[in-house]
């Protein structure tokens, strides 16, 4: 739309300054806007803005064509800095911990009090100030990092909310410029520069049209406003509430007499719907059409695309290969900038910037690292840069809390605890407890990491777990029996763990376990019974490969999963007989056995909002039978495809040789709504039964069985809600109906 057009000039010698406003996906209108003047032989000669804005001014300034722009800002790259996801070539699993039922952190580094890790920014910025740096760290050596010397002259705005003033960005580093402006509160993490803690500007100026006329005074201005079409404040949305709060709208109209603002209609277009930026720009481009007779009256003088392009691959010739020459780390002491040296695994001699890619990335990967700002400085004599890493160590100490709360008798808390020590090596010093009718365990840990280009890990500890699968309903309201099994099982563990990959780990464990477990020979028990007893002494010696690429730490509707195992296994087993065994006699039995197992998942189909997604997993092991029935099911093997078949104990699901799969189709009608549906088939080679004397042995028929699951969900900012309908194939009651409000998950087991 057309708002105003207060004189038309002439003049041969005019100037035309160009604004672009802030708008976060909305703002990407104005590639179109731009593609429109450079088609039409409009002259840009000063270009400026604000936050989204800011960021396409200072690319199209830093010599960027609005033909890579529109290619930009439609690829995957831009959607993924955008959105703050990390492709999976740039994580780095070795550096995360086991998964936990934690959803709340509260951190603390010294100091009068605990900051909450879940408020200070929704998105993690890492791949964005990377790719800032690397698209604008050339331009930077060309124009000295003075603003004015770039291939157009350019100005950034940001805000400074403690002294209550925007900051014009005139020269330095183009990439600390861009994303200061562009640090909408809550969003991303805000820059602090030269003292002060800056955010995005459109908290003070989202449409600088003042600041470009101030800078520059140009004959005209042309600008691409969306700053304008942000609606009033929702009560069901928080963002239209921060927008209303935080977003100044700016009067352009009685700054210049001689200028013409276009406003594309995108009310359609949130300003966090980054999956429509390719259709901003399309509303942009037909926005400023609709207008272009209207500018190029008011701007006769005309500049062709082709001396544009000459003068762009003039200023692009002067360009010089980001070759990296030294590593300079700052925020650390001595020693730990000596371990983030050790991560980069650069020698002496210089170094092409994408080589050094990885292992920037590593670095943030490192539980002990809480941001990483890249700046590439240029040094004229050496023709290379000097890459500045502004590294921030994360707290020391983290709790976490979190758990399951369930429609059935499963419900348990989680408390966590974290230390970390930081120097030249690092470790973690790591505790939890799970409490609950069902499961309750106990773990300790320490975690020392040695750096460098092939890092490994040690670690120690111990564990204390118990399951209780009771009789009892499935409601709210429940009438719990005593326990049919108690499984409980203390152990130490001793691992070396290396990375083999970005997303994958080997890890050898050596294991000294006690398991003892409690169980009645039949269901038909009564309370004055008393329990059988199995004890089982065991060594273990544990190898494994995995590699994850899962999105979620439960109900993934992305990536893949991917485990080899291999163990061995030596130990004694002791079995005192309760009052509803057959055989009366205790027994003592030595066990040796090795098993190998596959797991496999993979979401090979994400179309929109469908997924789609198989589970693969097979169990080979020279296992033999324990004293009875009952205590071999406990020992063996068992699969547990769904969230809830971790909490029932489901003997016909338990095989020492099986093979095991099934498909998952997820439809995601809303960014954080699922409905998943599932469907399993359990093949055991030799499928575990009891005969008479409570013994048990091989049933070798060819049989089948099924689980299946319907699940509505919804991932909240704290964990998933769930709720679910379950079925399993020759189980008693096979249907099963729960909700849950968490993560039914467990500290490791001896047994797995």
């Amino acid at each position: 739309m057309l708002l105003a057009i207060l004189m038309v000039m002439d003049s041969k010698s005019q100037t035309v300054g160009v604004v672009l406003s802030g708008g976060g996906a909305t703002a990407l209108a104005h590639v179109g806007f731009l593609k429109v003047l450079e088609e039409n032989d409009i002259p840009i000669d000063y270009i400026g803005g604000t936050s989204m804005g800011a960021v396409i001014a200072a690319m199209y300034a830093s010599g960027f064509s609005v033909a890579e722009l529109d290619s930009m800002i439609r690829s995957e790259e831009f959607s993924h800095m955008a959105t703050g996801y990390m492709p999976d070539q740039l994580q780095f699993y070795f550096k995360h911990y086991d998964a936990d039922a934690g959803f709340v952190n509260l951190k603390y580094g010294g100091g009068k009090s605990f900051s909450n890790s879940l408020p200070t920014n929704l998105i993690n910025p890492v791949l964005m100030d990377w790719n800032f740096m690397e698209d604008f760290s050339q331009a930077d050596a060309v124009s000295g990092g003075d603003f004015d010397s770039l291939f157009i002259p350019l100005r950034c705005i940001a805000a400074d909310i403690e002294h209550k003033r925007q900051i014009i960005f005139r020269n330095g580093p183009i990439n600390i410029a861009a994303r200061a402006s562009c640090t909408y509160p809550f969003y991303l993490p805000p820059r602090r520069v030269d003292g002060n803690l800056l955010f995005d500007g459109g908290i003070y100026n989202n449409f600088p049209v003042d600041v470009i006329y101030s800078e520059f005074l140009p004959d005209v201005i042309l600008g691409c406003n969306v700053s304008g079409i942000v609606t009033g404040p929702d009560e069901d949305d928080i963002f239209s509430q921060l927008q209303s709060m935080i977003l100044f709208r700016s009067e352009y109209s009685k700054l210049c007499e001689n200028t013409i603002v276009i406003e594309p209609e995108l009310d359609n277009i949130g300003t966090f719907d980054f999956d429509m930026m390719g259709t901003a720009a399309e509303v942009g481009y037909q926005t400023t059409m609709d207008s272009i007779n209207v500018i190029r009256k008011m701007i006769p003088r005309r500049v062709s695309l082709e001396e544009k392009n000459a003068a762009r691959k003039k200023f692009r010739s002067k360009f010089k290969p980001i070759v990296i020459e030294q590593i300079e780390i700052e925020g650390l002491d001595k020693s730990q900038k000596n371990y983030v040296r050790k991560i980069m695994g650069r020698k002496n001699d210089p170094i092409p910037l994408d080589k050094l890619k990885r292992p920037y990335f590593r670095i943030f990967d490192d539980d002990k690292i809480k941001s990483i700002f890249p700046v590439a400085k240029y040094n004229s004599k050496s023709g290379m840069y000097s890459l500045v890493l502004d590294v921030k160590k994360e707290k020391d100490l983290m709790l976490s809390f979190g758990g399951n709360y369930s429609s059935r008798s499963i419900n348990t808390a989680f408390i966590g605890l974290r230390y970390n020590v930081f120097g030249i090596t690092s470790a973690t010093l790591s505790a939890n407890t799970y409490f609950g009718r069902f499961y309750g365990s106990v773990n300790g840990n320490v975690r020392w990491d040695i750096s460098g280009v092939y890092p490994i890990s040690l670690q120690g500890g111990f564990t204390f777990n118990r399951w209780d699968y009771y009789k009892s309903l499935a409601t709210f309201f429940e009438d719990v029996k005593p326990s049919f099994v108690l499984m409980n099982e203390r152990f130490g563990n001793l691992s070396i763990s290396a990375p083999a990959g970005n997303k994958g780990m080997i890890r050898t464990d050596l294991i000294y376990a006690y398991m003892f477990d409690q169980y009645y020979q039949t269901p038909d028990f009564i309370s004055t019974d008393t329990a059988d007893q199995t004890d089982f002494d065991a060594g273990i010696a544990r190898v494994t490969w995995e590699r994850n690429t899962l999105n979620k730490k439960q109900f993934a509707n992305k990536g893949t999963f991917l485990s080899l195992s291999a163990k061995g296994v030596l130990g004694v087993e002791s079995t005192i007989p309760g009052s509803t065994s057959a055989i009366r006699d205790t027994t003592k039995t030595d066990h040796i056995w090795y098993t190998l197992k596959l797991q496999y998942s993979n979401f090979f189909l994400n179309h929109n909002a469908l997924h789609v997604g198989f589970n693969l997993e097979a169990v080979g092991s020279t296992q033999d039978f324990f004293h009875n029935y009952i205590a071999s099911s406990i020992a063996a093997p068992a699969y547990m495809p769904i969230a809830e078949s971790k909490t029932l104990f489901l003997p016909h699901y338990r095989a020492h040789n099986y093979a095991a799969g099934g498909l998952m189709f997820v439809i995601s009608p809303g960014k954080n709504f699922d409905i998943r549906m599932e469907g399993y088939m359990f093949n055991p080679f030799g499928a575990i039964v009891q005969n008479s004397f409570n013994e048990a042995e091989y049933d070798w028929q060819r049989q089948q069985y099924y689980i299946g699951s319907g699940s509505v969900i919804f991932h909240s900012p704290l964990g998933p809600l769930s709720l679910s309908a379950n079925y399993y194939d020759k189980k008693e009651e096979p249907w099963s109906f729960i909700f849950n409000f968490g993560y039914i998950l467990f500290n490791r087991s001896a047994r797995d």
